[in-house]
């Protein structure tokens, strides 16, 4: 009984969701121990069926989190209690490195901490305090290491909607701001940005699955600067992968991003699980879609779909191939009616590409228009969205660094005394 009261009042847990209540296993106590709660609270440890997919556990019916606070809502006494870190010195860090932190405590109604947070304080009080790092140096290195790459998914209900046209030119976009550029070709069983790309691959997903080769090893590079990372064509089991496989790939995924700045996923069409799950590893989604009846009611799909998973991204709508602008907007606000009515959610709207030969000749000529016509209304198009999606490159030092590291030395010197 006491070691169960341990368990309520800890902080350090991890969480098991998708039985008739929720339970609670302490992940920082002894294995043996975890196994004769699992055993009296009836639960299975570990917990089968799970996959490791951009950096947690993931299962529809079951969700297991890193040891941790869990919730938004947290004090600065409960962080300060959790990682052992002086109240001046998490103000200090909130304070001086807000942008990161910034984001989630507007997402959060109740504006309190998070696990998130928690993990950039121990992170950047490690470097600042232990490894006497300039800002300047942590926040180059925040950029590359703690979620600062940008991942863009491209994705559509329906193939043939241009979706992969849009991911290999919004790369170029994307590299063309001077950001370090990588696009995934996800859709693993029938790939094909390797032939709009004009490339012969180094290697295909099939080997980095297999455990032939690491990522790093099959990176071709391509157009406009970006490294391409090939799918495989006409391969029937790479489009219904084991779960094993899947979290192999997160892993070499995860790898792979350190580095780069932006990581472009050009997804297969549908609602698949395998498509799902590269979603999930999104921070900006682009649902690409046209005039089609059926494109348009298979793009309000996949929104749903993402609804109903809880990924976490941004949804933006981009209508390819509309005749003109009146149009594109019609298909726009269609969508976005149908998706406020029925989901309580309304995507965002990037914009449109016109239906235009020039397009398509590009493609059968196997040169993106966005190297070959950087003037065509779609290359613009495709720069502009990578200004607002891509946003800017990791930040230059700046005079205030300079203040900073003097405000710091007070606060090292008071804490010291």
């Amino acid at each position: 009984m006491a070691l169960a009261r341990h368990c309520e009042n800890s902080f350090f847990f991890t969480k098991i969701r998708g039985f008739a209540l929720d339970k609670y296993l302490p992940s920082i106590l002894p294995i043996e121990v975890n196994l004769k709660l699992a055993t009296i609270y009836g639960v299975k440890w570990p917990i089968a069926g799970c996959t490791f997919m951009s950096g947690f556990y993931e299962r529809r019916d079951v969700e297991v989190t890193e040891s941790r606070l869990i919730g938004n809502s947290h004090s600065i006494e409960d962080v300060c209690r959790v990682t052992g870190i002086e109240a001046s010195r998490i103000r200090f860090i909130e304070r001086e490195f807000e942008e990161y932190f910034a984001e989630d405590k507007q997402s959060s109604t109740e504006g309190g901490f998070n696990a998130r947070h928690v993990d950039l304080f121990r992170r950047i009080h490690h470097l600042l305090f232990d490894k006497s790092a300039s800002p300047f140096a942590i926040r180059r290195e925040l950029s590359r290491d703690l979620r600062r790459l940008k991942i863009i998914a491209v994705t559509s209900g329906k193939g043939g909607v241009g979706k992969t046209t849009v991911s290999l030119n919004l790369a170029i976009a994307a590299a063309a701001r001077g950001l370090r550029t990588v696009l995934l070709d996800a859709d693993l069983g029938l790939g094909n940005v390797h032939v709009f790309a004009g490339i012969a691959p180094r290697g295909s997903m099939t080997d980095l699955i297999d455990g032939r080769q690491r990522a790093e090893n099959l990176l071709s590079p391509g157009p406009g600067g970006i490294q391409v990372l090939c799918g495989s064509s006409g391969s029937a089991r790479l489009a219904d992968l084991p779960p094993q496989s899947i979290e192999r790939l997160g892993h070499e995924l995860a790898a792979l991003g350190e580095r780069f700045d932006v990581m472009v996923i050009d997804t297969g069409a549908g609602i698949s699980s395998q498509v799902t799950r590269f979603l999930a590893m999104a921070d900006e989604i682009v649902v690409v879609t046209t005039p089609n009846i059926a494109a348009t009611l298979d793009a309000y799909g996949i929104i749903k779909v993402m609804r109903e998973e809880n990924v976490r991204g941004q949804v933006h709508l981009l209508v390819n191939q509309a005749d003109d602008e009146a149009q594109a907007r019609a298909v726009s606000e269609k969508i976005r009616a149908c998706s406020g009515r029925f989901l309580k959610y309304t995507p965002a709207v990037l914009g449109s590409v016109m239906r235009d030969m020039a397009v398509e000749e590009a493609n059968q000529c196997r040169k993106p228009f966005a190297l070959s016509q950087p003037e065509h209304p779609a290359a613009r198009m495709m720069a502009r969205i990578a200004e607002k999606l891509c946003g800017g490159a990791a930040p230059a030092p700046d005079q205030n660094d300079f203040e900073t590291m003097r405000i710091l030395k007070g606060i090292t010197s008071t804490a010291a005394a």
